[in-house]
């Protein structure tokens, strides 16, 4: 960063180090440090860097000063401190405590700035949201070989523990599940385990009713924080063909009139037959 500063006759060239990458993880489990990282390079021309300075909000909790002793130097937040630091001429990586309240919101941001005498500043913030986040994609059980055109297959959808609990929604050939006005959400959750955490859990009861060999089922789980994280797996029914009439609705032809077809068939082999014994007498 670059600032012309014009007095009288005289013009100051004030830089700063450019930030090029701030490591704020987007969500944090509130059992565990979050591990923040600012990575920073200096151009050829500008001063040596003063000081590297990371804030909770407005309020600052780390600061790395290479020119003094010690150069690192931690202050006290009520929120939860910092338990390490690591710093050098390009980057200053800390960790600190979360707040054990589910969903809490916080803003983080690291300020570098170079030598005097203008002392020019950078910084940067990134937000991190407290919350247990799914590990896994959730596991869709119940599922057949194969189904019969007609058939209702019974499908169950569960997620891995989590804080808060995901809510699942189902898709049908990408369409979500039809439900009522009055169905609100018909996600179950599980009570909590030693960790506080819950599992989600959703049931679908689906009819088979597609021309096609197949139908296409989504199991979507999201977790109501800021941002909504998401999980999904996906699934395959796949529809069987009915070995008798396979050729007629290879062909595009209506499974009814095929039917009668076949019936149509039978009777005119069974007259041809009777003709052909009474020819022989």
């Amino acid at each position: 960063m670059t600032v012309l500063l014009v007095f009288g006759l005289f013009v100051v060239i004030a830089t700063a180090h450019n930030i090029t990458f701030l490591e704020v993880p987007r969500y944090g489990d509130p059992y565990r440090d979050a591990n923040l990282n600012c990575h920073y390079i200096n151009e050829k021309d500008d001063p040596d860097l003063h000081s590297v300075k990371w804030y909770r909000g407005n309020h600052e909790i780390f600061r790395y000063t290479p020119g003094q002793q010690p150069p690192t130097r931690t202050f006290n937040s009520t929120a939860g401190g910092v338990t390490r630091g690591s710093c050098n001429q390009h980057s200053c990586a800390i960790s600190v405590v979360l707040p054990k309240a589910i969903n809490t919101r916080i803003s983080f941001t690291c300020e570098v700035s170079t030598e005097g005498p203008r002392f020019a500043v950078v910084k940067q913030t990134k937000n991190l949201t407290v919350a247990v986040v799914l590990k896994e994609d959730p596991i869709i059980t119940g599922m057949p070989g194969s189904v019969q055109f007609g058939e209702e297959v019974p499908l169950n959808c569960t997620t891995s523990p989590a804080m808060p609990p995901a809510n699942i929604v189902w898709y049908v050939d990408g369409k979500a599940e039809r439900r009522e006005p009055w169905m609100v959400n018909h996600t179950q959750v599980s009570h909590p385990d030693e960790f506080g955490l819950r599992t989600s859990w959703r049931s679908l009861r689906v009819r088979v009713n597609t021309p096609r060999g197949y139908m296409a089922v989504r199991c979507e789980a999201t977790q109501p924080i800021w941002p909504p994280f998401v999980r999904s797996t996906n699934a395959t029914l796949v529809v069987a063909r009915s070995p008798h009439l396979s050729m007629f609705t290879a062909s595009g032809i209506n499974p009814a009139v095929s039917q009668v077809s076949v019936l149509v068939m039978t009777v005119t082999l069974h007259i041809f037959s009777k003709y052909s014994a009474l020819s022989e007498i």
